[in-house]
């Protein structure tokens, strides 16, 4: 399974996220799929979490402000070839985000972060708007989960499959220019739905019986990123994404199943094997 990661000196990635002490989920966990691709990762801190395996004990934003000087300060000196975003915390930080991410120059990953794994609200229902009407029109592609598209949606997604793809499409008529709708469990799948403004693919793959995925979606996000950021500006931005978005959900497939049990809760996937996505 050892596999060789090539070093591509422009391909240059960073994460707008939050912190998880434990490097499960958050930047932590881009920042590792990031380098597992052989990306060179930078990250703006957004929000600190304390937590583990076991749960959240405690989530204090940065105020605006200082997430944005953070943003500027990278974007000055090393500008990268693709930008995801994670949990983003408050309205007015996802606008001020966007407000500068307008000018950005390269696509744009958002991972509309709104739940921990363990339960607990990363946001608001003011942050909800602020992804609605400013954060999605900006973004080349969104990775939302049933629970996120059903806030950004305001409603209820039915667990046939009419409904998921409706929905998909729904998501892309927020603005964004492609939708990864991870559906979850569907007979007995794991189903995902990538929608590129013309035909929505349906993507299923084994679903494995464990409770350790913490950091799935912030690895799946970020591996699509690196991904993005590895393939040529020159190429068609639609294929190169459907490009990554496949890799990556293999990739966070295999590191589901050879997830390494740390912590006595929800443990991480294998981060090590984000490079693996064939």
């Amino acid at each position: 399974m050892d596999r060789k990661v090539s070093i591509a000196p422009h391909a240059i990635a960073l994460t707008i996220a939050g912190s998880d002490p434990s490097g499960g989920a958050g930047l932590q966990a881009d920042l590792k799929a990031f380098q597992q691709n052989g990306v060179y990762g930078m990250s703006v801190v957004t929000l600190i979490t304390v937590q583990n395996t076991l749960g959240v004990g405690r989530v204090e934003m940065l105020s605006a402000d200082l997430v944005c000087e953070q943003y500027d300060a990278v974007m000055s000196d090393i500008p990268p070839r693709v930008i995801k975003t994670g949990a983003l915390g408050t309205g007015a930080i996802i606008a001020e985000v966007a407000a500068r991410l307008k000018t950005c120059g390269c696509p744009i990953v958002v991972d509309p972060v709104m739940v921990s794994k363990h339960g607990a609200p990363l946001v608001d229902d003011a942050a909800v708007m602020a992804y609605r009407e400013v954060m999605l029109p900006l973004s080349t592609l969104i990775t939302p989960n049933r629970f996120e598209a059903e806030r950004l949606l305001d409603r209820k997604i039915g667990s046939d499959l009419d409904d998921l793809l409706e929905a998909t499409q729904q998501l892309q008529e927020l603005g964004p220019e492609m939708v990864l709708l991870k559906a979850g469990e569907f007979d007995g799948s794991q189903l995902h739905l990538f929608y590129s403004g013309e035909t929505i693919v349906t993507l299923t793959l084994e679903r494995h019986r464990t409770d350790c995925t913490q950091g799935a979606g912030c690895s799946l996000a970020a591996t699509i990123a690196a991904r993005i950021a590895l393939s040529s500006p020159e190429e068609d931005l639609a294929k190169r994404t459907r490009a990554a978005v496949d890799f990556g959900i293999a990739a966070v497939n295999h590191a589901i199943r050879f997830a390494p049990k740390y912590g006595n809760g929800c443990g991480p996937i294998e981060s090590r094997l984000l490079h693996i996505g064939d």
